[in-house]
């Protein structure tokens, strides 16, 4: 029956969704297979360069990320210098951050009359640049993440290869032959979700002036031709498409036997020289990152910031004003978000359970599969609920799906659901089968062996896994942007965002987006300190990062 459920699910809010969305796009009015739509897509220029420009955007963001994490990650390697686990968390914090906060902030930095922007003589909003804007900016957002998961895959090696450099080996071989190598799943890793969140991001583009892509396109055909757009379909299809194509690429460098070998990094400790290295080097990229987001934190305390370096004068009203008057979208997103994370726990549970029992073939396939999920950008899965359900009535409301808050928490879930189910499988291989075992040899029927052995032994676990996925929920702007049925109901990164592109509303905004960033980091925090007396922390955090055990 819970099987049932999960089939249920997964074809009623994925594959009936998007297949019915894929089908619109190619086929005629009288449902044959056509090309017509295609056809058009293609004569027009318009989607031609916007097709162009999202692969430019995405493949800049991502190989831009890498080049500037690759030398700072062999400087790391090679001083013997190894993050803690709360700045390697750090670097995980764009997974739970906008990035179109980023740009908000270097607009006000860079733009006329900003801090940066009056000091060095001249208007560099970064939405002149255009296309370069954007992929820079995706490029900042992303460039910890490449960074960390680079750093987690090659760190566990330091130690041998200081050992190896002593004995004569050369520094340049061993990067070639050992660093590189090693270090491979994990830049491929970071690349890979790079590459898929700056082609499926909607609100950074927006944000900048910047219309010519896939995204920014699809979402106008909606909002003017409707849901319904055969065109808008198959915009939407060729995002899957790439998206689906460039995992599948990944998928050929991460490879599943990744293993962390902390003993061998504790070996020996680093010298007083590489400890300062290591710590110049990072204090350097957190000075960088202060100064990035220093325009949206100083704009959520300035009551007059033109032409100066610093605001004229400081207020808190933007706290007060965005506490009291958007005090409905944090209600939202409780609710959206929560609900969310409830179905991804859920869920997860169920999928990471099938996992666990499937034989050693079907094991490796059906763990891509789940972890493939991440490749469904948020604007496709969009559009493919509001063509689907416009005919779906919810009971008792006598209203149809789309017209209802019901589809937000559902694809929010759907994105989110990766994330559960390695922290449902985590949560699993944490539990004492033998327990069980001995539970059931006792004569305890299953059930009560569930509510009184299993789930109070995984409840910490699924706790993790429901903090990961609400906070993945509460940034998904380009599901948001398309399936909020009116402002009123929007959760708070689309507050942020709509008192963003008002010229009244940018001190609420950026309080705001303050004080969402704080919380989220308090959160992970919180919960890393939570984890720590638990296990090892760290081995399970990096356990979480790939498809390793």
């Amino acid at each position: 029956m819970l099987f049932s459920v999960l089939a249920l699910y997964l074809l009623a809010f994925l594959a009936l969704p998007v297949g019915a969305m894929v089908l619109r796009g190619v086929t005629n009015t009288e449902g044959r297979f056509s090309t017509d739509h295609l056809t058009l897509l293609l004569a027009n220029p318009v989607y031609l360069e916007s097709l162009g420009n999202s692969l430019v955007v995405a493949c800049g963001a991502a190989l831009l990320a890498a080049l500037a994490a690759l030398p700072i990650a062999m400087l790391l390697w090679r001083h013997h210098v190894r993050p803690s686990i709360y700045i390697e968390l750090c670097g995980f914090l764009p997974l739970f951050v906008p990035p179109f906060v980023l740009a908000l902030s270097l607009q006000n930095l860079l733009g006329r009359g900003g801090a940066l922007g009056w000091l060095l003589g001249g208007d560099l909003d970064p939405a002149i640049l255009g296309l370069p804007s954007v992929m820079l900016v995706e490029a900042l957002h992303y460039f910890p993440l490449v960074l960390m998961t680079l750093v987690m895959t090659t760190s566990a090696s330091s130690q041998q290869a200081c050992e190896a450099a002593r004995l004569g080996s050369s520094w340049w071989r061993l990067m070639t032959r050992i660093f590189l190598p090693l270090g491979m799943p994990g830049l491929a890793f970071g690349m890979s979700i790079t590459f898929l969140k700056a082609m499926d991001d909607l609100a950074t583009p927006l944000s900048l002036g910047v219309t010519n892509l896939l995204a920014p396109q699809a979402f106008f055909r909606v909002s003017a031709y409707g849901s319904q757009d055969p065109l808008s379909s198959l915009i939407a299809t060729l995002m899957v498409v790439i998206s689906a194509l460039a995992w599948l690429a990944s998928i050929r460098l991460v490879r599943q036997h990744v293993s962390w070998r902390s003993g061998a990094f504790a070996a020996a400790a680093p010298s007083r020289r590489q400890t300062i290295v290591g710590l110049s080097c990072l204090g350097g990229i957190v000075m960088l990152y202060a100064t990035l987001y220093a325009g949206v934190a100083l704009t959520s305390i300035a009551r007059i910031w033109s032409y100066t370096l610093l605001p004229e004068s400081f207020t808190l009203s933007h706290y007060l004003t965005a506490l009291g008057d958007e005090r409905g979208s944090f209600i939202n997103t409780l609710i959206y978000c929560g609900f969310a994370a409830v179905v991804d726990v859920l869920v997860g549970l169920l999928m990471a359970y099938a996992i666990d029992r499937a034989a050693p073939r079907w094991k490796t396939g059906l763990t891509w599969a789940a972890a493939g999920l991440l490749s469904v950008p948020g604007v496709a899965l969009a559009i493919a609920y509001l063509q689907f359900f416009r005919v779906v009535e919810l009971p008792f409301f006598n209203q149809t799906i789309d017209a209802s808050w019901f589809m937000l928490p559902m694809a929010f879930s759907v994105r989110g659901l990766p994330f559960a189910i390695r922290a449902c499988t985590i949560a699993l291989q944490r539990l004492p089968k033998s327990y069980v075992d001995a539970a059931s040899l006792s004569g305890g029927s299953r059930l009560r062996v569930a509510t009184k052995i299993v789930l109070p032994m995984l409840a910490f676990g699924l706790f993790v896994a429901f903090l990961l996925c609400f906070g993945v929920a509460a940034v998904d702007l380009s599901s948001a942007m398309l399936l909020v049925p009116s402002e009123t109901d929007a959760p708070v990164a689309y507050s942020i965002y709509l008192n963003m592109q008002s010229t009244t509303g940018r001190g609420a905004g950026s309080a705001l987006a303050v004080l969402s960033i704080a919380l989220v980091t308090l959160s992970l925090f919180v919960l890393l300190a939570l984890l720590r007396p638990k296990s090892k922390a760290a081995s399970s955090f990096r356990k979480f990062v790939f498809t390793a055990s």
